[in-house]
């Protein structure tokens, strides 16, 4: 993955959006209004896997186990991403940081 070259200015005006993305579809806010924000458009992808790892997720609600400790692993990443926003850094999240890395948006 190759590393990106963000200024302390952009990750300022971005840190607000990149938060937002970790929370339910709200990535959706941050690519349509920080289009050229390099640090929102990082924490938005991973939003956007995360979001679409609930909805697999979802899928499995009858299963008595697995849900709920999804639920909770889902709840952890996102507030881990959204501190990580807040406080200027692009965090590595295991699994969901190689899937938004190949996203082109």
């Amino acid at each position: 993955m190759e590393e990106l070259k963000l200024t302390e200015e952009e990750v300022r005006e971005g840190a607000g959006f990149a938060a937002l993305s970790y929370v339910f579809f709200l990535w959706f806010l941050t690519f349509l209004f920080k289009k050229n924000n390099g640090f929102a458009h990082y924490h938005a992808k991973q939003g956007l896997v995360i979001s679409l790892g609930e909805i697999i997720l979802a899928f499995f609600s009858f299963l008595p186990l697995i849900y709920p400790i999804g639920v909770i692993l889902f709840l952890i990443v996102s507030l881990y991403g959204i501190y990580s926003a807040l406080t200027g850094k692009l965090c590595k999240i295991a699994i969901v940081s190689k899937i938004a890395a190949k996203i082109v948006i």
